[in-house]
């Protein structure tokens, strides 16, 4: 299923890219020593995880500033019963597929989320996947040609966005259609908008942050800002503490509080903010409807592992076995 519209090539690396920060090296040795004392521990088994969330599908949308797909429902006002997207020119195809990644400019333009989704017209069903940041993958070529390796992390460097699709598309040996980039200050200007959204934890908590090391959440009502928002959602990826179930919920909030104190003129000057391979008004042209949504977890797969630098130097890094990857691509395009 290889696309051969994304074979773009990128012939420039350095050592440079393969170095991090303190607090990188850090939970790069912390994970190594945790492997050091696990590494007993059976492999899980490939068999993924996935569950209906018929009545959440919008809030997926949310994270893309309920602007990339999910515009036409917005300025519709199309609030109550199904939900509608933009529908592909393709219309023959048995169904399409979308990345929305989440990056930010302050740290470099390192991508923190990726959302993959599939959606199939006739079924009127969409799924999703969350890739972690630490996965490891094909983010670029070499200047002799050869496969550069890295954490998904920095493929935006190698060459933007078009560049975020390649990998993601190889990595599952799957087309896609169109791609939105969300800067983590364009998320966080949402929320500010909104005053945040609350959030509640069923547990105390620790997660990784962005432009800081960790944020620690307490048992309860959570009042979120932009950051911590994709911090929770980068937690629910890995399935530390929570999970997908949660990171649609988190979604849903976003989309509760996002529908009545959004007004459109904003909406129509955030979506200017996303580097996207699809304009508004294509994006107005044509709407479909959607009835359910499977969330599909990797986590079941992620094989925990480290790659070393050198005598001091390290990273965590996630793999996936092909076999696994090509699993979860059938269960992307498979609609029954």
């Amino acid at each position: 299923m290889e696309d051969k519209r994304l074979r773009d090539k990128f012939g420039h690396t350095s050592t440079q890219e393969l170095k991090f920060s303190k607090e990188d090296r850090d939970e790069v040795f912390e994970q190594i020593h945790k492997l050091e004392k696990n590494n007993n521990t059976p492999k899980k088994s490939f068999i993924s995880s996935s569950k209906k969330f018929a009545p959440l599908t919008v809030s997926l949308f949310v994270l893309g500033l309920c602007i990339f797909l999910f515009m036409p429902s917005i300025l519709s006002g199309n609030f109550n019963g199904e939900r509608v997207v933009n529908e592909p020119e393709a219309e023959e195809a048995e169904y399409f597929t979308t990345l929305i990644t989440v990056k930010s400019k302050d740290m470099d333009n390192r991508i923190y989320l990726n959302l993959l989704l599939t959606y199939s017209k006739d079924k009127k069903m969409m799924k999703v996947v969350s890739l972690p940041y630490d996965t490891y993958a094909q983010v670029g070529d070499k200047d002799d040609g050869t496969a550069l390796y890295d954490k998904l992390l920095f493929a935006y460097r190698f060459g933007g966005a078009e560049n975020v699709r390649t990998a993601v598309s190889k990595l599952f040996d799957l087309p896609i259609d169109d791609y939105a980039v969300i800067d983590l200050e364009t998320i966080s200007t949402l929320m500010d908008s909104m005053n945040g959204i609350e959030y509640d934890l069923q547990e105390d908590m620790r997660a990784r942050a962005i432009s800081q090391v960790a944020f620690e959440f307490k048992k309860g009502t959570n009042h979120l800002n932009g950051e911590q928002l994709v911090s929770l959602m980068m937690a629910a990826t890995e399935g530390n503490s929570l999970d997908e179930e949660d990171l649609i919920n988190l979604m849903n909030a976003i989309w509760k509080k996002a529908e009545n104190n959004i007004p459109q003129p904003q909406l129509n000057e955030l979506f200017t903010q996303i580097e996207a391979n699809v304009s508004l008004d294509a994006l107005l042209k044509n709407q479909i409807k959607i009835n359910s949504i499977k969330s599909i977890a990797l986590r079941d797969g992620m094989i925990s592992d480290s790659i070393t630098l050198n005598s001091t130097e390290g990273k965590h890094i996630y793999r996936f076995e092909q076999d696994f990857l090509n699993t979860i691509s059938e269960e992307l395009t498979t609609f029954n």
